[in-house]
């Protein structure tokens, strides 16, 4: 091997040493962590969350392009650069033989960002079209609904000991289609798998805005002790879940008492069935105020909302793909403000959060822990009331009539 040879080996040697991280902060790119990987919309080709880096393997993947690699590809892949432009933006040193790289033109490159601009407003305004399409849809759907009073959904809620505020978004459908999976239409496109139709009781999620965002749906079957219906999936078996949300979610609530014009005291949980229980178990003894404000915040990662990153499990382990057991990951305890979680209206001075006891205790500690953190503000006090361990507070609730 000649010098020349051996030094142009010394210099992509000093190029493959830059980290794809380091190139990540020197270029400025916005990736949260989730899991073992960095992740954020492509720099390139943009989406949501396409774009990762996995700083374990020192590698990076668009999903999206299907392009991945080492540090130098990343700057190829950034800069339109041959190997050589690559190499010598990591080392801050040109070729040592006096080749020259190419790589594109800022002309280039600035209608290359102009095209991922251009795609991503049409991706955005195509998904809005999407979702206010599927939110008129499910509001025409919750409008020809039936009434709580005297539905199966206000026997549901009597099986379980619940009683519902005056008012609450509830009410009840007969037949409502359970979508699963998905399955191939005639034409080759993918659609979502209906299971079949059952009655439901449906919940109305709203935004701050008392805007209808979407629904939640709780399948019935009142000859089964807890009233919920068991649906399973045709290729494993498996049971699936007796509720779903249809529409949005993110940054709503299901107000089930307003609690008046600016409610005072907020009591909110992860569920419908955990926020009735408290309230029904406050009416027996006439403690509910006109100024206090029931909620469910559909669920609890809505309830907290996301998390900075997620940490390892302290108990529980799950397997990789080699079979290996590691740690399972769960959201940790300080929030993401980038991302929506449940409302609370600005004129309550109390926020009480209601924990389940039967779920997972250290995921559940730390949503309510990432709940306290986002939900504070200035005289705002926030608690937290637990139920016993392995119980929630409709248990409690059934234990004590």
């Amino acid at each position: 091997m000649t010098r020349s040879s051996l030094d142009f080996d010394a210099w992509v040697a000093d190029a493959r040493v830059v980290s794809v991280l380091e190139v990540v902060d020197r270029r400025g790119l916005k990736l949260k962590r989730s899991g073992t990987e960095l992740v954020g919309p492509c720099p390139v080709c943009g989406g949501e969350d396409r774009f990762g880096v996995s700083t374990r393997k020192n590698l990076w993947h668009c999903r999206g392009s299907g392009r991945g690699g080492d540090a130098i590809a990343l700057v190829q892949y950034l800069d339109g650069a041959d190997f050589l432009a690559a190499c010598e933006d990591l080392t801050g040193r040109p070729p040592p033989h006096g080749e020259s790289g190419t790589r594109a033109s800022l002309v280039e490159l600035a209608a290359r960002e102009e095209e991922r601009r251009r795609k991503a407003e049409a991706r955005e305004s195509s998904e809005a079209r999407f979702r206010e399409k599927e939110r008129h849809r499910l509001y025409q759907m919750w409008r020809a609904a039936r009434p709580l009073a005297g539905s199966m959904a206000e026997a549901y809620l009597t099986l379980r000991g619940l009683v519902a505020p005056p008012g609450a978004p509830l009410r009840f459908s007969p037949r409502v289609a359970y979508f699963h999976g998905l399955t191939e239409t005639d034409d080759g496109r993918s659609a979502r798998r209906m299971l079949g139709e059952g009655p439901a009781m449906l919940a109305a999620i709203t935004n701050a805005e008392g805007r209808f965002c979407g629904l939640h749906c709780t399948w019935l079957d009142l000859t089964r002790p807890k009233g919920k219906a068991e649906w399973h999936d045709p290729d494993t078996g498996e049971l699936l879940p007796a509720k779903k949300v249809r529409g949005s979610k993110q940054g709503g609530a299901i107000v089930l008492a307003k609690g008046g014009a600016a409610p005072r005291r907020e009591l909110a949980g992860e569920g419908i069935e955990t926020t009735l229980a408290v309230y029904t178990a406050l009416r027996r003894h006439d403690l509910v105020a006109p100024d206090m404000m029931f909620a469910s915040g559909v669920d609890l990662g809505n309830l907290a909302g996301k998390a900075m990153e997620t940490l390892a499990h302290p108990t529980e382990k799950v397997a990789d793909k080699a079979g290996r057991m590691r740690a399972r990951r769960a959201p940790g305890p300080v929030p993401d403000f980038s991302g929506p979680a449940m409302w609370v209206p600005d004129s309550v001075e109390e926020l009480l959060l209601l924990g389940d006891g039967d779920s997972d205790p250290v995921a559940t500690l730390w949503a309510m822990q990432r709940a306290q953190a986002r939900h504070a503000k200035e005289r705002r006090r926030i608690g937290i009331a637990w139920a016993p361990k392995g119980r929630d507070f409709n248990d409690l609730l059934e234990g004590a009539a």
